[in-house]
């Protein structure tokens, strides 16, 4: 397995989105308020036009707010939120909403670095997609790739795992079953895959029964 702390941000947002097109910005009031490693997050991401977090939200120290004692630092278009504790802001929290808050075994500079691959998956120049795929064919799939020893989290629900090479990255999970109550589809996993180049991927053509897109 990969471990996360080898993995550098700048070096991998670089390899995924390209070099850097703006000028880096010196957080305003409020950024050195936040975690280190948040604040660091901020100041790297202001550096590409690109948003590199599309799938989610990270919010400016003007969006966070505070819940049971949690500050919320990133949402999804649902109702999954994720926050720091202020008297121990290395510890992450995910939770819903009107939910209980789970602390996470991820330290907050992993979870940043996991949220990166994971937006990476969905939002690198050529992915290839799938609701459902038979398990039996993941080993395949993830052949040309390492998986990330990541220490997981619950979205969008537990099991999903992210796997690598130098020119794909994978997020891949249980698949959901096709009606209510929505829980794992046995037997079946959801992938979603990125590459760097469309050619990385073609190796997938020649995996029989998936329906990409």
């Amino acid at each position: 397995m990969i471990d996360p702390a080898s993995i550098e941000l700048h070096q991998f947002i670089t390899k995924w989105y390209g070099k850097p097109d703006r000028s880096p910005e010196i957080g305003g009031r409020g950024y050195t308020q936040l975690p280190a490693p948040l604040q660091a997050w901020h100041e790297l991401s202001t550096r590409w036009s690109t948003p590199l977090v599309r799938l989610k939200k990270i919010l400016t120290p003007d969006e966070i707010i505070m819940r049971d004692g949690k500050a919320i630092f990133m949402t999804d278009p649902g109702d999954a939120i994720w926050a720091f504790d202020p008297e121990s802001p290395m510890d992450v929290y995910e939770g819903r909403l009107y939910g209980e808050w789970v602390e996470l075994p991820e330290s907050l500079p992993e979870f940043l670095t996991h949220n990166a691959m994971n937006e990476a998956a969905h939002n690198a120049p050529h992915t290839r997609s799938c609701d459902s795929v038979e398990d039996t064919q993941i080993a395949e799939i993830v052949a040309p790739m390492t998986e990330v020893a990541f220490g997981g989290w619950q979205w969008p629900r537990p099991g999903h795992r992210i796997f690598m090479s130098e020119t794909l990255i994978a997020d891949i999970g249980p698949a959901m079953e096709d009606r209510a109550p929505w829980g794992n589809k046995p037997g079946h996993s959801e992938v979603q895959i990125g590459a760097t180049t469309s050619s990385a991927l073609s190796y997938l053509n020649d995996i029989p029964e998936i329906d990409w897109y």
